[in-house]
């Protein structure tokens, strides 16, 4: 779907009713992951940031391995840095939930 609008589009619109209709059990975070990772790509920080923000505390209840819910966290803390957010990067790498990739993110801590 990466670089075609249309049918990203499409699968945003299918996962937001898939939602409304009770069908994940995770409830809003599928759709906030979705549509923060299409943000992402348009390079849409801010928007990366509103979406996953509010659900940053509960991304195990997405399921998945631990290295996919790292890449939800790792992409916002790349939306921080991209909106020129650093505080909030700092605060973040330095709060990592327990058990996260040992994949290093110093480099985010020494951003000025």
């Amino acid at each position: 779907m990466a670089g075609n609008d249309a049918v990203l589009e499409a699968r945003a619109r299918q996962i937001d009713e898939l939602a409304r209709e009770g069908r994940y059990p995770s409830g809003p975070l599928v759709p906030a992951v979705s549509h923060a990772f299409a943000a992402f790509e348009r390079r849409d920080f801010c928007a990366v940031i509103d979406a996953l923000e509010p659900i940053a505390g509960e991304l195990e209840r997405i399921g998945g391995s631990r290295a996919q819910l790292d890449l939800v966290e790792f992409t916002l803390l790349n939306a921080y840095r991209g909106a020129y957010r650093l505080e909030d990067a700092r605060r973040m790498v330095s709060v990592r939930r327990r058990g996260s990739s040992g994949i290093s993110v110093s480099r985010f801590a020494a951003v000025h």
